[in-house]
């Protein structure tokens, strides 16, 4: 079965260039750099073998486009062929391909603006290929995307060499708002700007003092496409008194300025300085208890049958083989039931996925948000598992799914039988009546194009109060802890802005996570969510530790990237993990590499965020694409492999028992290419923490010099070192600030250095301590 969110979890496009504020997602640029060096390929005016032409251009500001012609040649009978992609959202329907006179030949040409994107041809509305004449790119859950990089107009007419002395004008931009700023302190900003792709050697944000004295303070770059680069800069502003700024760009010879008016210029003209006002930006403020919690996703219906008599007549035995529609009984009984089971796993916190009445198995389709779904059970009982667990100091969160509906939910159903006369038009994005819910309808917007998710207009006040009634309804009647936002980055921000003022009214402790598969920083700027589900960082972990695509330098740099696009108190609580309901499970994508699998888990919880355990990761369980993945979970101990267990409740309680991996700083004391070592610490309090890995396959010595970390609390002198955790014959010993390891192909050690006497473990952070770290 497709998955829409796997693709697009690969959307390169920078559609933050673009009127809108938003951008859906953005990968490290890199692995897409890779991908094309590894093929060999340059970036075109469409890197694939299909026809492009520049189109005329249209009088006044019509926007660029190039006329892309798409070719197939089908394997299998086909009645229809589209082509679907991030330049139409995944659409199925509304890029149809003409049968040719050839018979066998399906051809449609369309204008698309310039980006980079990803698309797949649709085969009879049901059957998704890649095009065979496309680079393909594979999204890390086997899906492999074709690649389609369409240039912009100017790309034609200037070179782009670092050092040549020409910046391409067009590819320069910087949004003076949230796209392009984020607030990652009390006076600490940064800013980006985008340029061509390998075309500018230097840039910098100039800052202008209130003595008219003008700073210059350098910018990296962050993130790269075949299109753009994107730079970033953070500097620390005097006050949170308005400032003035722009930037320079300096290539070979050229030095020019990028100001508000939206031009290049020569540096010695006088500027037009955009302005920043600090307090437009909320300084994020985030709640603590996520930093001590280790969540554990439950998928209802196959988690466990606690109550078969709420089954329904379509339930399949326990264990049958998943697919898209069929149901297993799971319920919020069976959940109960295995509280003990999740107590010694050592889990203290829960992430449903939805539990609302819905016609499917996995309850994406909303139908009733005000009631559990009687087949897992009822609002009480909800309630019941709530309480129980917060007797046990545990928290539960919610999947909230408020970009989309069910058919059946009251407001469409009232728009399919009542028409035009139905009070509800405004809710939902009608284009005409009367509605059809049927593959390739045109009467309606459906979530990328699924008739079955009928797309909600949270723009409409009257849809906004009815959903944030919905936000604070559970907060208030089961107390439930928070909600994870499923399509986060498809809803409009003031619905996120108002869902936040008013949840948090309601238990300002709420923990509010974004289903965002990409770069997320314009959603953590204090006013929208807490956290964010951190693909980004699972798919660097994935390269690193099971792919072994990334060297340990890469490796780092990417983590760097991410940590610092956002503020200090959501890099703390990042939502980290490993697998989910929509990708390929863990223990199938290590094709039973468990030394693999057991760096990838170690480091999840020892680094800085939220780790979160997929049902059944913890047991091995194995699972291709959705819906393989949504297995049944084993409760025969006997097929549980009991060393992957084991690693889990160790790495787990190591994480629970050791403050410095939940709150300490963290830096990065080595990244060795030619080894593949790979360590960091966490410093808190008294405590400091290393953590070190082998990703080779040979064994490795070394000796590492243990300066103390700048501003540390800790003495030169330590009192002891003792081991937390080793694998693979992992060893170590320390004299006078040098540490000598030895670890075991794909070994791992995780070290203690304390100060006598030891405090008190504590739980209240200093408001000094912060997360962004060097690299």
């Amino acid at each position: 079965m497709f998955s829409y969110r796997s693709l697009w979890y690969n959307i390169f496009m920078y559609q933050q260039w673009f009127p809108k504020r938003r951008f859906v997602a953005i990968a490290q640029g890199a692995t897409l750099g890779w991908i094309l060096a590894q093929a060999g390929l340059q970036p075109v005016k469409a890197l694939h073998h299909p026809q492009v032409t520049t189109q005329t251009m249209l009088p006044s500001k019509a926007p660029f486009t190039r006329a892309i012609t798409f070719r197939y040649v089908p394997t299998q009978p086909a009645q229809t062929v589209c082509v679907a992609g991030t330049f139409n959202d995944w659409n199925k329907s509304s890029y149809p391909l003409k049968l040719q006179p050839d018979g066998k030949t399906w051809v449609g040409t369309y204008a698309i603006p310039p980006g980079v994107y990803y698309y797949r041809f649709v085969i009879n509305g049901d059957t998704w290929v890649s095009d065979p004449n496309a680079p393909g790119v594979d999204d890390g859950n086997s899906n492999i995307n074709s690649l389609l990089v369409v240039e912009p107009e100017d790309y034609d007419r200037y070179p782009a060499r670092v050092g040549d002395g020409v910046i391409t004008p067009s590819a320069v931009l910087h949004h003076p708002d949230r796209s392009d700023i984020t607030r990652l302190g009390e006076r600490r900003f940064a800013f980006a700007l985008r340029t061509r792709h390998n075309d500018v050697a230097q840039c910098f944000v100039l800052l202008e003092k209130a003595n008219g004295e003008v700073t210059a303070h350098p910018m990296e770059i962050v993130l790269k496409d075949p299109l753009y680069d994107r730079w970033r800069g953070s500097v620390d502003i005097p006050s949170l008194k308005p400032i003035h700024y722009a930037f320079l760009l300096k290539d070979g010879p050229t030095t020019l300025r990028y100001d508000a008016s939206g031009h290049l210029a020569a540096a010695n003209t006088p500027p037009r300085w955009f302005t920043l006002q600090p307090t437009a930006y909320p300084l994020l403020v985030t709640p603590l208890w996520p930093r001590d919690a280790v969540f554990y996703q439950i998928f209802p219906d196959r988690f466990a049958n606690g109550d078969p008599s709420n089954d329904g007549p379509d339930v399949q035995p326990w264990g049958s083989k998943p697919t898209g529609t069929n149901r297993m009984g799971g319920d919020l009984m069976g959940v109960l039931q295995h509280l003990d089971y999740l107590k010694d796993l050592g889990i203290n916190a829960i992430y449903f996925n939805p539990l609302f009445t819905a016609r499917s198995n996995h309850g994406y389709d909303t139908t009733d948000y005000y009631h559990v779904d009687p087949r897992f059970g009822t609002n009480a009982l909800l309630r019941k598992l709530v309480d129980r667990v917060h007797a046990m100091g545990w928290h539960v969160i919610l999947d909230g799914v408020f970009n989309h509906t069910g058919i059946d939910f009251f407001a469409f159903k009232s728009l399919r039988e009542e028409g035009p006369r139905s009070p509800y038009r405004d809710w939902y994005f009608i284009y005409k009546f009367p509605i059809v819910v049927a593959e390739g309808q045109r009467t309606y917007e459906g979530w990328f194009g699924v008739p079955w998710l009928p797309k909600l207009n949270q723009a409409n006040p009257a849809t906004r109060d009815y959903f944030l009634h919905v936000g604070t309804y559970w907060i208030r009647e089961a107390h439930i802890d928070g909600w994870r936002l499923d399509a986060a980055d498809q809803v409009v921000p003031s619905f996120w802005k108002a869902f936040r003022k008013a949840v948090k009214s309601a238990n300002p402790n709420a923990y509010l996570v974004g289903e965002i598969w990409g770069d997320a920083h314009a959603w953590l700027q204090g006013d929208e969510f807490d956290s964010v589900m951190d693909y980004p960082w699972r798919a660097a972990v994935l390269d690193f530790f099971v792919f072994d695509t990334s060297s340990p330098s890469r490796f780092d740099q990417q983590l760097a990237q991410i940590r610092d696009s956002y503020p200090p108190a959501a890099n703390a609580v990042l939502f980290n993990l490993l697998g989910s309901h929509d990708t390929v499970r863990l223990r199938t994508l290590c094709q039973d590499n468990w030394p693999k699998e057991r760096q990838a888990v170690l480091f999840q919880m020892t680094y800085p965020g939220t780790p979160c355990v997929y049902y059944g990761d913890e047991i091995g369980m194995e699972g291709g694409k959705d819906p393989d993945d949504r297995r049944c979970m084993e409760w025969n101990p006997k097929k549980w492999n009991r060393t992957i267990l084991q690693f889990f409740k160790q790495a787990i309680a190591l994480r629970r028992n050791t403050p410095a991996l939940r709150y300490g700083d963290y830096r990065t004391i080595i990244a060795d290419d030619a080894s593949g070592l790979f360590g960091f610490e966490r410093t808190w309090q008294r405590s400091r923490v290393l953590v070190l890995f082998n990703r080779s396959d040979r064994s490795l010595q070394q000796t590492l010099p243990l300066n103390e970390p700048p501003q540390s609390r800790l003495s030169s002198m330590h009192n002891f070192l003792r081991t937390l955790l080793a694998t693979n014959r992992a060893r170590a010993t320390w004299k006078d600030n040098l540490l000598q390891i030895q670890l075991g192909p794909r070994g791992a050690i995780v070290l203690e250095t304390q100060q006598a006497p030891k405090e008190p473990a504590r739980t209240v952070l200093s408001a000094k301590t912060r997360s962004r770290v060097g690299r």
